[in-house]
Protein backbone atom coordinates (compact mmCIF):
# COMPACT_ATOMS: atom_id res chain seq x y z
CA UNK A 1 0.00 0.00 0.00
CA UNK A 2 1.16 3.65 -0.75
CA UNK A 3 0.46 6.19 1.63
CA UNK A 4 0.76 9.81 1.78
CA UNK A 5 1.02 10.03 -1.89
CA UNK A 6 2.55 8.55 -5.08
CA UNK A 7 4.81 9.09 -8.28
CA UNK A 8 5.20 7.00 -11.67
CA UNK A 9 8.74 5.87 -11.55
CA UNK A 10 11.79 7.29 -13.63
CA UNK A 11 13.76 10.96 -12.76
CA UNK A 12 12.24 14.04 -12.43
CA UNK A 13 14.14 16.52 -14.87
CA UNK A 14 14.64 20.16 -15.38
CA UNK A 15 14.08 21.45 -18.72
CA UNK A 16 17.49 20.77 -19.93
CA UNK A 17 17.54 17.64 -18.93
CA UNK A 18 19.53 17.78 -16.24
CA UNK A 19 18.97 15.60 -12.82
CA UNK A 20 17.65 17.71 -9.99
CA UNK A 21 16.95 15.29 -7.56
CA UNK A 22 18.34 12.65 -6.16
CA UNK A 23 15.81 9.09 -5.61
CA UNK A 24 16.69 7.51 -2.31
CA UNK A 25 14.65 4.55 -1.12
CA UNK A 26 14.58 3.98 2.47
CA UNK A 27 13.67 1.00 4.51
CA UNK A 28 13.04 1.31 8.22
CA UNK A 29 11.00 -0.43 10.59
CA UNK A 30 10.82 2.37 13.58
CA UNK A 31 9.68 4.60 11.46
CA UNK A 32 5.88 3.42 11.87
CA UNK A 33 6.07 5.95 14.55
CA UNK A 34 5.56 9.42 13.34
CA UNK A 35 8.39 10.66 15.78
CA UNK A 36 11.08 8.60 14.09
CA UNK A 37 10.49 10.29 10.37
CA UNK A 38 12.28 12.93 11.05
CA UNK A 39 15.48 11.92 9.25
CA UNK A 40 13.51 11.52 6.26
CA UNK A 41 11.25 14.92 6.44
CA UNK A 42 14.95 16.63 6.76
CA UNK A 43 15.88 14.68 4.15
CA UNK A 44 13.02 16.03 2.22
CA UNK A 45 13.76 19.77 2.73
CA UNK A 46 16.94 18.97 1.61
CA UNK A 47 16.22 17.94 -1.86
CA UNK A 48 16.19 14.50 -1.90
CA UNK A 49 13.30 12.21 -3.33
CA UNK A 50 12.48 9.87 -0.88
CA UNK A 51 10.14 6.47 -0.62
CA UNK A 52 10.49 4.92 2.80
CA UNK A 53 9.13 1.76 3.50
CA UNK A 54 7.97 0.57 6.78
CA UNK A 55 6.11 -2.60 8.09
CA UNK A 56 2.23 -2.39 7.71
CA UNK A 57 1.44 -2.58 11.92
CA UNK A 58 4.42 -2.97 14.45
CA UNK A 59 3.70 -3.52 17.79
CA UNK A 60 5.12 -0.68 19.52
CA UNK A 61 2.98 2.48 22.01
CA UNK A 62 4.86 5.12 19.60
CA UNK A 63 3.87 3.17 16.26
CA UNK A 64 0.49 4.55 14.48
CA UNK A 65 -2.06 2.31 13.27
CA UNK A 66 -2.71 5.18 10.13
CA UNK A 67 0.40 7.38 9.16
CA UNK A 68 -0.33 10.90 9.39
CA UNK A 69 0.41 12.94 6.25
CA UNK A 70 4.14 12.85 4.89
CA UNK A 71 6.00 15.42 2.62
CA UNK A 72 7.37 12.00 1.27
CA UNK A 73 5.89 8.79 0.10
CA UNK A 74 5.47 5.87 2.26
CA UNK A 75 4.83 2.17 1.70
CA UNK A 76 3.88 -0.39 3.85
CA UNK A 77 4.27 -3.60 3.53
CA UNK A 78 2.51 -6.69 5.67
CA UNK A 79 5.97 -8.66 7.63
CA UNK A 80 6.32 -11.86 9.58
CA UNK A 81 7.25 -11.76 13.08
CA UNK A 82 6.31 -8.07 13.41
CA UNK A 83 7.75 -6.47 16.59
CA UNK A 84 11.14 -8.95 16.31
CA UNK A 85 13.53 -5.99 14.99
CA UNK A 86 16.31 -8.36 13.83
CA UNK A 87 14.32 -11.40 12.20
CA UNK A 88 11.19 -9.82 10.98
CA UNK A 89 10.89 -10.01 7.09
CA UNK A 90 8.63 -8.97 4.26
CA UNK A 91 5.45 -11.58 4.41
CA UNK A 92 5.59 -11.43 0.33
CA UNK A 93 9.77 -12.23 -0.48
CA UNK A 94 8.80 -10.49 -4.04
CA UNK A 95 7.66 -7.05 -2.68
CA UNK A 96 11.39 -5.83 -2.27
CA UNK A 97 12.51 -6.83 -5.65
CA UNK A 98 8.94 -5.17 -7.06
CA UNK A 99 9.39 -2.10 -5.36
CA UNK A 100 12.82 -1.63 -6.37
CA UNK A 101 11.93 -2.07 -10.05
CA UNK A 102 9.05 0.41 -9.77
CA UNK A 103 10.65 2.53 -8.13
CA UNK A 104 13.88 2.78 -9.89
CA UNK A 105 15.81 4.51 -7.33
CA UNK A 106 19.49 5.55 -7.48
CA UNK A 107 20.07 4.36 -4.30
CA UNK A 108 18.99 1.57 -1.08
CA UNK A 109 18.86 3.31 2.41
CA UNK A 110 18.45 -0.08 5.06
CA UNK A 111 17.97 1.69 8.09
CA UNK A 112 18.32 -2.13 9.75
CA UNK A 113 20.98 -4.18 11.10
CA UNK A 114 23.59 -6.09 8.87
CA UNK A 115 22.96 -8.99 10.28
CA UNK A 116 19.19 -8.91 10.29
CA UNK A 117 16.81 -10.77 8.17
CA UNK A 118 15.28 -7.65 6.36
CA UNK A 119 18.66 -6.36 5.28
CA UNK A 120 19.67 -9.81 4.03
CA UNK A 121 15.99 -9.64 2.07
CA UNK A 122 16.61 -5.99 0.61
CA UNK A 123 20.02 -6.73 -0.04
CA UNK A 124 19.47 -9.96 -2.10
CA UNK A 125 16.82 -8.00 -4.37
CA UNK A 126 18.88 -4.78 -4.98
CA UNK A 127 21.29 -5.56 -8.11
CA UNK A 128 24.78 -5.19 -7.86
CA UNK A 129 24.28 -1.51 -9.55
CA UNK A 130 22.42 0.07 -6.91
CA UNK A 131 24.33 1.32 -4.67
CA UNK A 132 23.53 0.39 -0.76
CA UNK A 133 23.95 2.50 1.69
CA UNK A 134 23.06 1.19 5.28
CA UNK A 135 21.89 2.13 9.40
CA UNK A 136 23.76 0.70 12.56
CA UNK A 137 23.59 0.89 16.16
CA UNK A 138 25.06 -2.48 17.75
CA UNK A 139 27.93 -1.02 19.87
CA UNK A 140 28.69 -4.41 21.14
CA UNK A 141 30.36 -6.74 19.26
CA UNK A 142 28.49 -9.75 19.58
CA UNK A 143 29.16 -13.30 18.10
CA UNK A 144 26.16 -14.17 15.99
CA UNK A 145 25.69 -17.81 15.32
CA UNK A 146 24.98 -19.18 12.22
CA UNK A 147 23.48 -17.98 9.40
CA UNK A 148 23.41 -14.27 11.24
CA UNK A 149 27.12 -14.25 11.15
CA UNK A 150 26.96 -15.20 7.20
CA UNK A 151 23.97 -12.31 6.62
CA UNK A 152 26.15 -10.12 8.72
CA UNK A 153 29.35 -10.46 6.58
CA UNK A 154 27.73 -10.32 3.34
CA UNK A 155 25.85 -7.11 4.11
CA UNK A 156 29.74 -5.65 4.97
CA UNK A 157 31.14 -6.64 1.64
CA UNK A 158 27.93 -5.41 -0.28
CA UNK A 159 27.18 -1.78 1.52
CA UNK A 160 29.21 0.89 -0.09
CA UNK A 161 29.05 2.89 3.33
CA UNK A 162 27.30 2.57 6.78
CA UNK A 163 26.18 5.71 8.88
CA UNK A 164 26.42 4.31 12.67
CA UNK A 165 24.69 6.91 15.56
CA UNK A 166 27.86 6.37 18.14
CA UNK A 167 31.72 5.94 17.39
CA UNK A 168 31.16 2.76 19.25
CA UNK A 169 29.32 1.47 16.29
CA UNK A 170 31.68 2.05 13.82
CA UNK A 171 34.61 0.98 15.72
CA UNK A 172 31.97 -2.60 15.57
CA UNK A 173 31.59 -2.42 11.82
CA UNK A 174 35.80 -1.94 11.13
CA UNK A 175 36.48 -4.72 13.57
CA UNK A 176 34.03 -6.69 11.80
CA UNK A 177 35.83 -6.28 8.62
CA UNK A 178 33.42 -3.22 6.63
CA UNK A 179 36.32 -1.68 4.71
CA UNK A 180 34.09 0.35 3.20
CA UNK A 181 33.53 4.70 4.46
CA UNK A 182 32.16 5.09 7.79
CA UNK A 183 30.53 8.47 8.61
CA UNK A 184 29.16 8.62 12.28
CA UNK A 185 25.60 10.20 11.96
CA UNK A 186 24.38 11.10 15.66
CA UNK A 187 20.59 10.93 15.61
CA UNK A 188 18.70 14.30 15.58
CA UNK A 189 16.17 16.27 17.16
CA UNK A 190 13.38 18.54 15.61
CA UNK A 191 14.47 21.76 16.52
CA UNK A 192 10.84 23.40 16.22
CA UNK A 193 9.99 20.98 19.05
CA UNK A 194 13.22 20.58 21.37
CA UNK A 195 14.38 24.32 21.85
CA UNK A 196 16.39 26.01 24.85
CA UNK A 197 14.52 26.56 28.01
CA UNK A 198 15.08 29.64 30.27
CA UNK A 199 16.07 26.78 33.58
CA UNK A 200 17.30 28.87 36.39
CA UNK A 201 18.95 27.79 39.56
CA UNK A 202 16.96 30.88 41.70
CA UNK A 203 13.86 28.82 40.71
CA UNK A 204 11.57 27.66 44.23
CA UNK A 205 12.53 24.07 43.58
CA UNK A 206 15.37 22.00 40.98
CA UNK A 207 13.97 19.79 39.05
CA UNK A 208 15.27 16.44 38.08
CA UNK A 209 13.73 13.96 35.16
CA UNK A 210 14.55 10.84 34.10
CA UNK A 211 12.61 10.12 30.46
CA UNK A 212 12.53 6.32 29.00
CA UNK A 213 11.35 2.82 29.74
CA UNK A 214 10.98 1.92 33.76
CA UNK A 215 12.71 -0.86 33.45
CA UNK A 216 15.95 -2.16 35.94
CA UNK A 217 18.57 -0.86 33.60
CA UNK A 218 17.69 2.39 33.14
CA UNK A 219 18.65 3.64 36.71
CA UNK A 220 14.79 4.41 38.02
CA UNK A 221 16.11 3.64 41.63
CA UNK A 222 18.97 5.33 41.21
CA UNK A 223 17.23 8.12 40.35
CA UNK A 224 15.16 8.21 43.57
CA UNK A 225 18.03 7.88 45.69
CA UNK A 226 19.52 10.60 44.03
CA UNK A 227 16.64 12.85 43.96
CA UNK A 228 16.70 12.50 47.94
CA UNK A 229 20.51 13.63 48.20
CA UNK A 230 19.34 16.49 46.12
CA UNK A 231 16.00 17.23 48.54
CA UNK A 232 17.96 17.15 51.48
CA UNK A 233 19.58 20.32 50.23
CA UNK A 234 17.41 22.20 49.11
CA UNK A 235 13.20 21.64 47.89
CA UNK A 236 13.12 19.16 44.37
CA UNK A 237 11.50 16.87 42.61
CA UNK A 238 12.01 14.04 40.12
CA UNK A 239 9.57 14.07 36.77
CA UNK A 240 9.40 10.04 35.48
CA UNK A 241 8.34 10.18 31.85
CA UNK A 242 7.69 6.89 30.66
CA UNK A 243 6.03 3.48 31.83
CA UNK A 244 7.08 0.29 32.36
CA UNK A 245 7.32 -2.38 34.95
CA UNK A 246 9.83 -0.75 37.39
CA UNK A 247 7.94 1.89 37.98
CA UNK A 248 5.42 0.21 41.13
CA UNK A 249 9.30 -0.42 42.69
CA UNK A 250 10.30 3.28 42.24
CA UNK A 251 7.10 4.24 43.90
CA UNK A 252 7.76 2.14 46.95
CA UNK A 253 11.00 3.55 47.06
CA UNK A 254 10.02 7.17 47.31
CA UNK A 255 7.38 6.22 49.91
CA UNK A 256 10.62 4.59 52.11
CA UNK A 257 12.20 7.71 51.63
CA UNK A 258 9.08 9.99 52.66
CA UNK A 259 9.05 11.42 49.27
CA UNK A 260 6.30 10.17 47.02
CA UNK A 261 5.23 14.04 47.23
CA UNK A 262 8.28 14.72 45.37
CA UNK A 263 8.22 11.78 42.56
CA UNK A 264 5.85 12.74 39.62
CA UNK A 265 5.18 9.88 37.12
CA UNK A 266 3.98 10.47 33.62
CA UNK A 267 3.01 8.22 31.08
CA UNK A 268 4.44 8.49 27.16
CA UNK A 269 4.01 11.80 25.88
CA UNK A 270 3.60 13.23 22.54
CA UNK A 271 7.23 15.35 21.51
CA UNK A 272 5.45 18.75 21.89
CA UNK A 273 4.73 17.71 25.73
CA UNK A 274 7.58 16.19 25.89
CA UNK A 275 10.04 19.35 24.46
CA UNK A 276 7.95 21.66 27.89
CA UNK A 277 8.49 18.92 29.91
CA UNK A 278 12.57 19.20 29.49
CA UNK A 279 12.77 23.20 28.89
CA UNK A 280 11.34 22.80 33.13
CA UNK A 281 14.34 19.93 34.46
CA UNK A 282 17.62 21.50 35.43
CA UNK A 283 18.74 17.71 35.37
CA UNK A 284 17.99 14.90 33.46
CA UNK A 285 19.32 11.90 34.01
CA UNK A 286 20.47 8.85 32.46
CA UNK A 287 21.96 6.78 35.33
CA UNK A 288 21.58 2.89 32.44
CA UNK A 289 23.36 0.28 33.39
CA UNK A 290 24.71 -2.67 31.00
CA UNK A 291 23.21 -5.72 31.09
CA UNK A 292 24.31 -9.24 29.15
CA UNK A 293 21.88 -8.60 26.58
CA UNK A 294 21.90 -4.56 25.97
CA UNK A 295 23.89 -1.40 27.20
CA UNK A 296 23.10 2.22 25.62
CA UNK A 297 23.59 2.67 21.86
CA UNK A 298 23.06 6.45 21.74
CA UNK A 299 20.43 7.87 23.86
CA UNK A 300 18.57 10.08 21.93
CA UNK A 301 17.28 11.30 25.63
CA UNK A 302 20.58 13.24 25.86
CA UNK A 303 20.31 15.08 22.78
CA UNK A 304 16.86 16.20 23.05
CA UNK A 305 17.59 17.36 26.51
CA UNK A 306 20.73 19.68 25.80
CA UNK A 307 18.81 21.07 22.87
CA UNK A 308 16.55 21.96 25.60
CA UNK A 309 18.72 23.57 28.24
CA UNK A 310 19.11 20.82 30.83
CA UNK A 311 21.92 19.45 32.11
CA UNK A 312 22.83 15.49 31.46
CA UNK A 313 24.16 13.57 34.36
CA UNK A 314 24.35 9.77 34.40
CA UNK A 315 26.33 6.70 33.98
CA UNK A 316 29.70 6.67 31.72
CA UNK A 317 28.76 3.41 29.71
CA UNK A 318 27.70 2.85 26.39
CA UNK A 319 27.49 5.75 23.76
CA UNK A 320 26.73 7.89 26.77
CA UNK A 321 30.26 9.41 27.44
CA UNK A 322 30.38 9.81 23.39
CA UNK A 323 26.99 11.63 22.78
CA UNK A 324 26.77 13.76 26.09
CA UNK A 325 30.36 15.24 25.97
CA UNK A 326 32.12 17.22 27.72
CA UNK A 327 28.61 18.80 28.48
CA UNK A 328 27.55 15.98 30.69
CA UNK A 329 28.16 15.28 34.25
CA UNK A 330 29.19 11.26 34.09
CA UNK A 331 30.49 9.06 36.86
CA UNK A 332 31.37 5.34 37.06
CA UNK A 333 28.14 2.85 36.19
CA UNK A 334 26.73 2.20 39.89
CA UNK A 335 28.42 5.10 41.58
CA UNK A 336 25.23 6.49 42.77
CA UNK A 337 27.09 8.70 45.75
CA UNK A 338 28.96 9.81 42.64
CA UNK A 339 25.92 10.71 40.38
CA UNK A 340 24.18 12.62 43.89
CA UNK A 341 27.51 14.82 44.33
CA UNK A 342 27.83 15.12 40.34
CA UNK A 343 24.55 16.97 40.27
CA UNK A 344 25.30 19.27 43.53
CA UNK A 345 27.97 20.11 42.23
CA UNK A 346 26.16 21.21 38.88
CA UNK A 347 22.99 22.82 40.44
CA UNK A 348 25.33 24.24 43.41
CA UNK A 349 27.68 26.83 41.22
CA UNK A 350 25.59 28.81 38.28
CA UNK A 351 28.74 28.96 36.45
CA UNK A 352 29.17 25.19 36.37
CA UNK A 353 25.69 24.83 35.10
CA UNK A 354 26.18 28.00 32.92
CA UNK A 355 28.60 26.28 31.41
CA UNK A 356 27.67 22.91 30.82
CA UNK A 357 24.31 24.35 29.21
CA UNK A 358 26.13 26.18 26.97
CA UNK A 359 28.42 23.06 26.01
CA UNK A 360 25.66 21.19 25.43
CA UNK A 361 23.95 23.47 23.32
CA UNK A 362 27.03 24.14 21.54
CA UNK A 363 26.35 20.28 20.94
CA UNK A 364 23.35 20.09 20.17
CA UNK A 365 23.75 22.71 17.03
CA UNK A 366 25.29 20.18 15.22
CA UNK A 367 22.46 17.10 15.99
CA UNK A 368 19.15 18.58 14.20
CA UNK A 369 17.58 16.61 11.57
CA UNK A 370 18.53 19.06 9.26
CA UNK A 371 22.37 19.05 9.92
CA UNK A 372 22.02 15.21 10.03
CA UNK A 373 20.57 15.25 6.71
CA UNK A 374 22.98 17.53 5.30
CA UNK A 375 26.00 15.04 6.24
CA UNK A 376 23.85 12.10 4.69
CA UNK A 377 23.19 13.72 1.79
CA UNK A 378 26.62 14.15 0.70
CA UNK A 379 27.08 10.60 1.93
CA UNK A 380 24.84 9.72 -0.82
CA UNK A 381 26.80 11.23 -3.30
CA UNK A 382 29.83 10.02 -2.51
CA UNK A 383 28.85 6.50 -2.72
CA UNK A 384 26.67 7.36 -6.22
CA UNK A 385 29.88 9.39 -7.36
CA UNK A 386 31.79 6.06 -7.69
CA UNK A 387 33.82 2.85 -6.28
CA UNK A 388 33.83 4.61 -2.56
CA UNK A 389 38.27 3.83 -1.37
CA UNK A 390 37.76 0.58 0.76
CA UNK A 391 40.74 -0.04 3.38
CA UNK A 392 42.80 -2.53 3.00
CA UNK A 393 42.36 -4.25 6.27
CA UNK A 394 43.93 -6.86 8.04
CA UNK A 395 43.34 -10.31 7.91
CA UNK A 396 43.75 -10.86 11.71
CA UNK A 397 40.67 -10.63 13.41
CA UNK A 398 42.66 -9.35 16.16
CA UNK A 399 44.30 -6.82 14.11
CA UNK A 400 41.26 -5.83 12.96
CA UNK A 401 39.67 -4.88 16.28
CA UNK A 402 42.91 -3.30 17.29
CA UNK A 403 42.82 -0.80 13.82
CA UNK A 404 39.34 -0.22 14.77
CA UNK A 405 40.03 1.02 18.18
CA UNK A 406 42.91 3.39 16.85
CA UNK A 407 40.00 4.71 14.71
CA UNK A 408 36.63 5.18 16.76
CA UNK A 409 37.53 3.76 20.31
CA UNK A 410 36.71 0.82 21.92
CA UNK A 411 33.08 -1.04 21.18
CA UNK A 412 30.86 -1.41 24.17
CA UNK A 413 31.08 -3.58 27.18
CA UNK A 414 27.96 -6.02 28.48
CA UNK A 415 27.43 -7.06 31.96
CA UNK A 416 29.42 -9.96 30.24
CA UNK A 417 32.56 -8.29 28.53
CA UNK A 418 33.30 -7.12 25.53
CA UNK A 419 32.86 -9.82 22.95
CA UNK A 420 29.79 -11.66 24.42
CA UNK A 421 28.35 -14.22 22.57
CA UNK A 422 24.51 -13.97 21.20
CA UNK A 423 23.38 -17.23 22.23
CA UNK A 424 20.95 -16.94 24.83
CA UNK A 425 22.53 -20.17 26.54
CA UNK A 426 26.19 -18.28 26.62
CA UNK A 427 25.72 -14.82 26.78
CA UNK A 428 25.66 -14.88 30.43
CA UNK A 429 29.55 -15.64 30.10
CA UNK A 430 31.96 -16.95 32.52
CA UNK A 431 35.03 -19.40 32.70
CA UNK A 432 33.85 -21.78 30.39
CA UNK A 433 32.13 -19.36 27.84
CA UNK A 434 35.46 -17.64 27.79
CA UNK A 435 37.41 -20.84 27.37
CA UNK A 436 35.29 -21.36 24.29
CA UNK A 437 35.50 -18.06 22.70
CA UNK A 438 38.96 -17.80 22.91
CA UNK A 439 39.03 -21.20 21.25
CA UNK A 440 37.32 -19.44 18.33
CA UNK A 441 39.60 -16.57 18.11
CA UNK A 442 42.44 -18.67 18.41
CA UNK A 443 41.13 -20.37 15.41
CA UNK A 444 40.46 -17.67 13.20
CA UNK A 445 43.59 -16.25 13.74
CA UNK A 446 44.93 -19.44 12.37
CA UNK A 447 43.03 -19.36 9.28
CA UNK A 448 44.14 -15.75 8.60
CA UNK A 449 47.76 -16.87 8.61
CA UNK A 450 47.16 -20.14 6.35
CA UNK A 451 45.83 -17.25 3.79
CA UNK A 452 49.12 -16.97 1.17
CA UNK A 453 50.77 -13.16 1.50
CA UNK A 454 49.59 -12.71 -2.01
CA UNK A 455 45.93 -12.61 -0.56
CA UNK A 456 45.79 -10.68 2.16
Amino acid sequence: MLASGCRRPGWRRGGGGERLTLRVLRVSYIARAAQNRGRERALTAAGADVTLVVPSAWPDPEAETTLSPEPFPIVELPVRRPGDENRHRQLDASDPYRLIAELKPDLLDIHSEPYSLTAREWLRAADRELPVVMYSAQNIDKRYPPPFYRYEQAALRRAGAFYPCARQVASVLRGKGFAGRIEVLPLGYDAGVFSPGSQSLDADEIVLMLVGRLVPEKGGLDAVRTLARINALRPARLVFSGQGPDEARAKALAKSLGLSSRVEFRPWQNQPELGGDYRRAHVVLVPSRPTLRWVEQFGRVIVEAQASGAVVAGYANGAIPDVAGEAGALVATGDVDGLAAGVERVIGDPQEFARRREAGFALSATRTWDAVAASQLALYHEVLAGEPVRLALPRSPRRRRERARAEFGPSAATAAGVRPFALPLLRHGGPAVDLLGAAIDAFAELAARAVPSSSR
